[in-house]
């Protein structure tokens, strides 16, 4: 299948080149991490990079089924025939047991410039955080944004259609390579969620209950923008005659976000700037994934907007909060480091329209109550009427500022 380009990406791993740093490419499962590898091995190429000294591995393939650190090391030093610059690409790599001791041995013997592929964040950042302290730089992939899809679908002449189409089916590209044919995307959806469970999750959280595992991952996804306490979670298990301890929901929440199906985002005091405990929300990293779990509902599209939101900022490199101020709440409030070491804030609420008068006022309420607090004050919408700035408040097209 033809290559379709992620220059966002790839001008990451550019970038990076040769800087002495190991690269740590991460993200959910079937998001585009093993073609990034392959664009740049692509690009390396081009670049006129021979191809013996370009070692691509993936680490997925029966080959390497039970494959230890020792013969992981011993297969990539077979293929190093002389003292010129080499480019190690493995794919997966947390599949290999203390792989990391391959990697450092890698690292200090020969001259290889290391890229690695990780659809686990416990198995990766374990590791990472013994041998590899300090000497690699982490590359988080995510699902195609909606610029992204515009560009892979070619889509741009109709942005509603695209909108849609995104928000239904997601942005996990061999999900979007089946276009809207709803069968064989779900059957794509139910696979992809299958193998995270299966390979990236249950193999170190011991699942011995996979009804009441996936009874928390279809709630956190019904549930996503709203506050989701754990006692909530297991009253709701306890109702379906499925109980369960706290520790165990908190354990399993923790296995979905660190295999990237779910983001955390964390409630934050907007005028002390302190963080608060409980209530925290979970947005599901794909909107195919999690209308797959969810049986393909309707309706609600403002919870889908705001998920949208949610995960666009994550891409764009901001960390995201909740923002309370007293009784009121600001959907996110999103902050960046900018390449000064400058800290850019934006302050945002969401709503599929605020065209009706009352609920212009609720979305507005909040912002007037900051008085001079720093950031940019932003209110997204589908609306394309009544846009412009009011009382130093940004009221922008969702549509727009998505593909801005």
């Amino acid at each position: 299948m033809e290559l379709k380009p992620r220059p966002k990406y790839l001008n990451m791993l550019v970038a990076t080149r040769d800087n002495g740093l190991i690269k740590v490419i991460t993200g959910m499962r079937r998001c585009g991490k093993s073609s990034l590898l392959a664009l740049f091995h692509r690009y390396l190429t081009e670049h006129d990079i021979a191809e013996d000294h370009i070692i691509n591995i993936n680490l997925e393939s029966f080959q390497y089924n039970d494959c230890d650190e020792k013969q992981l090391h011993q297969t990539i030093v077979t293929h190093i025939q002389d003292d010129g610059r080499y480019y190690l690409l493995l794919d997966e790599v947390q599949l290999v047991n203390h792989w990391e001791r391959a990697i450092n041995a890698l690292r200090v013997e020969h001259n290889v410039d290391i890229y690695l592929t990780g659809s686990n964040a416990h198995l990766l950042s374990s590791h990472l955080a013994t041998l590899l302290a300090g000497r690699y730089i982490e590359i988080n992939v995510f699902p195609l944004s909606f610029q992204e899809f515009l560009d892979y679908t070619n889509m741009h002449s109709d942005r509603i259609a695209a909108f849609d189409r995104y928000t239904r089916y997601g942005g996990l590209p061999p999900v979007v390579d089946q276009g809207t044919n709803q069968a064989l995307a779900h059957t794509v959806l139910n696979g992809v969620y299958n193998t995270i469970v299966m390979r990236d999750i249950a193999q170190y959280l011991q699942i011995r209950n996979p009804m009441v595992f996936n009874d928390i991952t279809r709630y956190l996804a019904d549930t996503a923008g709203s506050p989701t306490p754990v006692a909530k979670i297991e009253h709701r298990l306890v109702s379906s005659h499925r109980s369960t301890t706290n520790e165990t929901i908190e354990r399993y929440i923790s296995g979905l976000l660190d295999a990237y199906l779910f983001y955390r985002a964390s409630r934050i005091n907007v005028k002390g700037g302190g963080h608060l405990q409980g209530l925290n929300k979970y947005y599901p990293a794909d909107l195919g994934i999690k209308n797959m779990l969810l049986g393909y509902p309707s309706g609600n599209f403002g919870v889908l907007l705001e998920n949208v939101i949610h995960n666009e900022l994550c891409t764009r490199g901001y960390t995201v909060q909740v923002g309370k101020i007293d009784k009121l709440e600001i959907d996110f409030v999103a902050t960046r480091m900018r390449d000064d070491l400058t800290v850019e804030q934006i302050l945002i609420q969401v709503s599929a329209s605020i065209m009706d008068p009352e609920t212009r006022r609720r979305e507005f309420e909040p912002f007037l109550q900051l008085g001079n607090q720093p950031g940019r004050r932003m209110v997204l919408t589908l609306d394309t009427f009544g846009l412009g700035t009011v009382d130093g408040i940004d009221v922008v097209n969702a549509l727009d500022w998505l593909t801005e």
